[in-house]
């Protein structure tokens, strides 16, 4: 599992910095520190170099209630002091995400292992808590219009859907959707370097998990398809 570091950009520039492609999160106290959904909305806006008080007129929180959220993120390495300057005699310090993706290592989400409970539920709380949260701010400040006629980019298109594949249809499935998703992160890329693109910033997220498995997996196959013996 993996959070992006994707960007609402932010007009600062600092000194330059390039974030590293990628970051694994290995043990559970940087999880918890991630997992936070506050902490994850502040990395949303640090994909370029910008201050507490910045961030904190973005997310409409007081700047006084963020910098120990900065703090914890710095000290485990999550986000970079870029640059420091001083503006009518104050100290003004920018930080920028230390990766544009974060991927939890599996060996805390491995079944069996000790921090296996307490890591997959931060790991799901921190997605799936962020993403509520998320929406129903941008559903309040009117991004996301939920009106029948909204324009392209102001809808917020959800769904719940039931698959029944084989193992090729999945694996075809599988394939094709993560060709479409790296050709997306292609144009993301090019769009975060091209100041003047005039883009909409989108979320994805999305997750597949079985519900039920083959009847020739199982130890004693039910009979009749009905799930009884």
């Amino acid at each position: 599992m993996m959070w992006k570091a994707r960007p609402k950009l932010d007009e600062t520039q600092a000194r330059p910095f390039t974030p590293a492609p990628e970051m694994t999160i290995s043990d559970l106290e940087t999880l918890k520190v991630l997992a936070d959904p506050l902490r994850l909305s502040i990395l949303e806006y640090l994909m370029r170099p910008s201050t507490v008080k910045r961030i904190a007129e973005k997310i409409n929180k007081p700047a006084t209630k963020l910098y120990y959220h900065f703090n914890l993120l710095e000290k485990h390495g999550l986000i970079v002091l870029v640059d420091t300057r001083i503006v009518s005699g104050i100290i003004e310090k920018h930080y920028q995400a230390a990766a544009k993706v974060y991927r939890v290592a599996k060996n805390l989400l491995a079944p069996g292992s000790t921090d296996f409970d307490e890591g997959l539920e931060l790991t799901l709380n921190g997605m799936f808590q962020a993403a509520k949260q998320e929406i129903l701010d941008n559903i309040h400040d009117q991004t996301i219009d939920m009106g029948e006629e909204a324009p392209w980019h102001r809808r917020m298109n959800i769904s719940q859907v039931r698959m029944a594949l084989t193992a090729k249809q999945f694996l075809e499935f599988r394939d094709k959707l993560a060709a479409l998703v790296e050709k997306t992160q292609r144009w993301t890329d090019e769009n975060d370097e091209d100041n003047s693109a005039n883009v909409t910033v989108l979320k994805l997220l999305y997750v597949t998990y079985p519900i039920q498995l083959a009847a020739s997996e199982l130890d004693e196959p039910p009979v009749n398809g009905t799930g009884h013996k």
